[in-house]
Formats: structure tokens, sequence, C-alpha cells
């Protein structure tokens, strides 16, 4: 199963496609470096925006798949119960993440409600 991303707003044309396993581990290997809930944060976007320090700001965000909203949260939510058990676990995703829907597959990825600001 190949991951869609949707990229209408950046100034590149697009990201390579991934499948479901490569963005799995990719996504595993943010948060087993992160220690804390911001820096997973980033490096999410990061891989959503190869050029993240080129964005000043972003209007709206990123809608996934419901599959792929509730791996990340759960990614999340073990990374709190390690590092921030004080917490509620998975908050910031839930507060700063990407949103979901059910409109789109399990594991795409679209940028169609979410404005890119340049620097």
């Amino acid at each position: 199963m190949q991951t869609t991303i949707t990229r209408k707003t950046s100034k590149h044309a697009s990201i390579p496609t991934l499948s479901k396993q490569a963005l799995q581990q990719r996504l595993q290997q943010i948060f087993e470096q992160a220690d804390h809930q911001s820096s997973a944060l980033v490096r999410i976007y990061q891989l959503i925006f190869p050029d993240w320090e080129e964005i000043e700001r972003l209007e709206g965000f990123p809608t996934v798949g419901v599959e792929l909203w509730k791996y990340i949260c759960q990614l999340f939510i073990q990374l709190d119960q390690k590092h921030h058990p004080q917490v509620f676990k998975g908050g910031l995703w839930f507060n700063s993440g990407f949103s979901s829907s059910d409109k789109l597959g399990p594991w795409d990825i679209s940028l169609d409600q979410c404005r890119v600001i340049y620097k």
C-alpha cells in the first residue's frame, strides 16, 4: 500500500511516495529519538514539509487518514507515558497535530486544508 501525499501548496512539486511500512518506520525512528513531545511533532511536520525551515507559518493543518492519525496518536501516548507521565497523554498531538478524515485512505495525507506561508 502506497501512502498518497497531496501537495498543492508547497514550492516543491512533490514528496516521494512512501509505502505504509516505510512511513511507519520513519515515524518509529522519530519517536525512538525524541525525548520530548515538541521535538517529535516538529520532526513529523518536517517529514511532510521537507522545506520546513523556509516556512513562516501554516494556516490550517495537514489532514491524514484515520488509521494514520490513530497510529501517530498512539506513538505520542507511548512517548508521554515514558517521558511525561504527568501530562494528558497524546495532548500535543490532539492540539497541534494533523486533522483526520475518513474521506481519505487510511494512510493518505492531504494538504488541501493547509495553506503554507513561506518566509
